[in-house]
């Protein structure tokens, strides 16, 4: 479950990060497109953040079951 928590509090970090870019380049700009736009940035870095986690953790899990085929298999 530590894995969880992990990925979770990278995800709003770096969604916080990239929004705060954005109310610095918009700086002063209001309105529903910029809040739309915010918003869907905010979900898209989420996103991106734990899904590359989550393929990171794939390949690895992966790249052990490959090592353990070839040991078995060149042992037998």
């Amino acid at each position: 479950m530590g894995w969880l928590l992990n990925y979770t509090l990278a995800s709003i970090a770096a969604s916080f990060v990239v929004v705060k870019i954005l109310d610095y380049i918009f700086a002063g700009v209001t309105g529903s497109l910029v809040s739309s736009v915010r918003a869907g940035l905010f979900v898209a870095t989420w996103t991106a953040v734990t899904a590359r986690a989550g393929m990171h953790g794939v390949t690895k899990r992966v790249r052990q079951v490959r090592q353990g085929f070839v040991k078995h298999t060149l042992r037998g």
